[in-house]
């Protein structure tokens, strides 16, 4: 069967979310439907059947899980074969549904799994509670004709009541037989399905094949969702009635609810006593008016998604008393002379910041000489209204709502005081304005207005006032060309304080800060000395930035504390005192060996890149900034000059940076335990993958070199391919005989970000088991043998045998391969057969040698233990 994406049997075509069909024909997982989770560890084989391919361990958890939200009135089929004889260590699950995409954790949802102790295992669903499992339905015990196969095609159905029916043939065909039946309803929802394959035994890595999977409804249901009502609860909240009842996962995502006037996507939406109600929270309140709710891309429990824009209008009326601000003198053409595009007649523009209706009636706007009485009028939410002589009102009519006031009280080019009070005579807004607030000698001169920033702005004057931008000189009845709202709630932080030399700092803010709490010197301070600032210039273009001058110079190597206090924003907000301090530090320069290349992975696997790998070789913090990454050129000089940072990045001491092209393919491909500790740059200096050169530059010197070749690679490694080549000392030169060896198979091959495999721990050798005794019983105790091992040899090869004893070899858990001078193996107490090996004594044998010829033996013995 091919992939397929189903099609709708209305008009137009549309992907079903809730059904999932793949037989993984064409060769991939990652499309159609899309498969997500331990990606890597799976493949997909020559017979077009998704395959593990996990990691050659002892013991390792894989899953996938792909989108499904069919939970009631659904059925699944899928096909599943297992190359070996499963256990309660190695066995598998696949889950039906599950409310999270990742299948190794904590979930609700319900799994099939197959493993248990002996070779006639049964079928059974399980329950899934958090981490808590309970089988719900126990299926018969299957014998195999082959003992180490499983091979069987499974069906699962449940139906609205939540009645489960479990069924399968293990042939793998399509004559299904019932194991059992339950009713079950704790989780009656999904959001995904998929695989989940654990095993303990290294061999089992690629043995978990899967095929065929089906999810699809029992009763298809065509006929999408839609609205019926919506009723005000109260100021910030409306009820709204849906013709069916919805799949709570879309019915609850804010996002698909917008309401006009401005009001957008609700805060929260929540269901309510009634199936096809939700509630809907606005975070600011309804104010008078009509309004109109779309809804998109809800579902009905069938998956049915809600018409393109479905809507419905509603009214909304309150009662409402104007405060200070809420009307305010947004806009000023006092010199219209010169304007092409707009009447050269003065004009003043209010505006209605609120979002709620405000009568006029009795309210005055005056400057120092007349004042106009307002008869009745009301402007709307958010609405501009132009006020102008009333000989000029049919002039400026044409650009919106325009009141005509008689006497007009002219504006003077200089400077005047404009009042608006309320029919109370309560001064709503106030405006003293000059004309420096242009801020443009050319502007000032006419045909340019005056227009307000931002309304809510605590700062005043020329921070928050200028001339408009607008290509017409001016915006009557429109939104301001300077316009630039603040978020009131948003409190200003301190985002970087930048060293521009050993006296001079500059300062960013998250946002614009006001000015005259800014430039206090007081509000500024850096310990060890340093003090307060001088002075303090606040950059006038946004006001974000400051620039401090100190009296007292920053000391090379020394890490300052520059605190920040009483500063505030536009609006009001005091500087967050969670982010009001920042580090000032100037490393030390950097000198010959202080960064030394401590790994390079010049030749890497199929599909990867690169990676050069360095070492703060100092017992203090550099930065990285001071550092260029370069190769060898034609004339023996360094080439291909790459610097590691722009910025300053800095380096702890005793920790390892990796410089690569493409950081998440290396985080991906190896273990890597600092993620923070990459670089990535947009090329870096070619390294063949024959022979080559890596060159550290810093401070117009050589920091550290090292001319590699692959004859330096281990000489029975096979497939150099993935394989770094890591620093054994950083005592030593980087080009002394025997410095740079192969990374350990034992970690991967390569360390990117922590100590090499191959550094030496300059401590005795030992092969040490952590108890003599273990029990494979799973209960939690003691269910692995664990031994610990350290060896003075760097590139050692290891074998470690299990032998019972009577000699019989039992386990192979290495063979020639290499190892790191420090590390760990685990045995699950299963032969090489994959069976449980019996109670008694066994040997462990390791042994450790190199090209040299140099070996060593070391023995342990331990006891398999079990209940009688």
């Amino acid at each position: 069967m091919k992939k397929i994406l189903l099609i709708s049997l209305l008009l137009f075509c549309k992907i079903t979310f809730s059904q999932v069909s793949d037989s993984f024909t064409d060769g991939d997982f990652s499309q159609n439907p899309i498969w997500r989770g331990d990606v890597n560890y799976f493949q997909i084989n020559t017979k077009n059947q998704l395959q593990t391919q996990g990691q050659q361990l002892a013991a390792q958890t894989i899953s996938l899980s792909t989108a499904n939200q069919l939970s009631l009135n659904a059925s699944w089929t899928f096909f599943v074969q297992l190359n070996f004889d499963p256990t309660t260590t190695n066995f598998v699950r696949i889950y039906l549904t599950s409310n999270k995409e990742d299948l190794k954790g904590s979930l609700n949802g319900y799994f099939v799994q197959i493993g248990e102790t002996g070779a006639t295992d049964g079928f059974h669903l399980y329950k899934q509670s958090g981490t808590s499992a309970t089988r719900i339905i126990v299926g018969a015990q299957k014998t195999r004709v082959n003992a180490n196969v499983v091979l069987a095609k499974i069906k699962v159905k449940r139906d609205a009541a939540g009645k489960w029916d479990l069924f399968t043939d293990v042939t793998g065909g399509n004559n299904f037989n019932l194991e059992g039946s339950t009713t079950e309803n704790s989780f009656t929802s999904s959001g995904f399905a998929g695989v989940f394959c654990r095993y303990a035994t290294a061999s089992r890595y690629n043995q978990y094949i899967f095929d065929d999977f089906n999810i699809d409804d029992l009763i298809p249901d065509t006929t999408p969702p839609a609205i019926k009502s919506i009723a005000a609860v109260n100021a910030s909240t409306l009820d709204v009635t849906f013709s069916e009842p919805l799949d709570l996962n879309s019915a609850t995502v804010t996002g698909n609810y917008n309401l006009s006037n401005g009001y957008g996507s609700p805060t929260n939406v929540a269901s309510t006593a009634l199936p096809n109600v939700y509630r809907l929270t606005f975070l600011k309140e309804l104010i008078s008016g009509d309004y109109n709710l779309t809804v998109s891309h809800v579902r009905d429990k069938k998956g049915n998604v809600i018409a393109f824009n479905s809507n419905l209008g509603f009214t909304y009326i309150k009662p409402y008393t104007v405060k200070s601000g809420d009307l305010v003198i947004n806009e000023i053409f006092a010199n219209p002379t010169g304007s092409l595009a707009l009447p050269q007649k003065e004009f003043v523009e209010i505006w209605n910041t609120t979002t709620e209706y405000i009568l006029m009636q009795g309210w005055k706007y005056a400057d120092q000489n007349s004042t106009y009485t307002f008869l009745a009028d009301t402007i709307k939410p958010r609405q501009y209204v132009i006020l102008a002589a009333k000989a000029d009102e049919a002039l400026f009519k044409p650009f919106g709502k325009t009141i005509g006031l008689s006497p007009w009280p002219s504006l003077n080019n200089d400077k005047d005081i404009l009042t608006l009070t309320d029919n109370t005579s309560r001064i709503i807004d106030k405006v003293a304005y000059y004309d420096t607030w242009y801020k443009d000698d050319v502007k000032k001169k006419g045909g340019y207005s005056l227009e307000l920033i931002d309304p809510k702005n605590v700062c005043g004057g020329t921070q928050n006032w200028s001339a408009s931008s607008d290509a017409s000189g001016a915006t009557p009845a429109q939104s301001n060309s300077v316009y630039q709202a603040q978020m009131s709630t948003e409190v200003p932080k301190l985002l970087s304080a930048s060293v521009i030399d050993s006296v001079t700092v500059q300062v960013e803010f998250s946002k614009s800060i006001d000015s005259l709490s800014a430039v206090q010197l007081p509000n500024y301070f850096v310990n060890n000395g340093v003090g307060n600032p001088m002075s303090v210039i606040i950059q006038s273009t946004n006001f974000s930035t400051a620039i401090l001058q100190f009296s007292n110079p920053l000391t090379r190597g020394i890490e300052n504390i520059l605190t920040i206090t009483s500063v505030t924003d536009c609006a009001g907000n005091l500087i967050s005192s969670a982010a009001n301090t920042a580090k000032l530090f100037i490393a030390k320069k950097v000198t010959a060996n202080d960064i030394l290349i401590s790994e390079i992975l010049f030749n890497p696997k199929v599909g990867g890149v690169d990676f050069v790998e360095i070492y703060n070789n100092a017992g203090h913090v550099l930065d990285l900034k001071d550092l260029q990454l370069a190769n060898l050129d034609a004339g023996g000089k360094a080439g291909s000059i790459k610097n590691l940072s722009a910025k300053n990045l800095l380096i702890q001491p005793g920790t390892y940076w990796v410089v690569s092209t493409n950081t998440a393919n290396i985080k991906t491909g190896y273990v890597c335990e600092n993620l923070d500790n990459f670089i990535q740059l947009g090329a870096l200096p070619a390294y063949n993958n024959d022979r080559g050169t890596v060159i550290l530059l810093g401070n117009n010197m050589q920091i550290d070199r090292f001319n590699y070749t692959e004859k330096m690679h281990v000489a029975l490694l096979q497939n150099p391919e993935g394989v770094s080549l890591e620093r054994v000392s950083f005592s030593k030169g980087a080009n002394e005989a025997g410095n740079f060896k192969s990374a350990a198979a034992s970690v991967g091959f390569a360390t990117p970000t922590y100590k090499n495999s191959q550094a030496p721990d300059g401590q005795e050798s030992y092969v040490k088991l952590l108890s003599k005794t273990f029990s494979p019983d799973d209960d939690g105790f003691e269910d692995v043998l664990t031994l610990d091992y350290q060896v003075a040899e760097n590139t050692s090869f290891a074998t470690v045998l299990i032998y019972s004893d009577k000699g019989r070899l039992v386990r192979s858990l290495l063979k020639n391969q290499t190892i790191g001078t420090k590390g760990t193996f685990i045995w699950d107490g299963l032969d090489d057969n994959g069976q449980k090996a019996p109670i008694g004594i066994y040997i462990v044998l390791f042994d450790v040698f190199n090209l040299n010829g140099h070996t060593r033996r070391f023995k342990n013995t331990c006891v398999l233990a079990g209940k009688l």
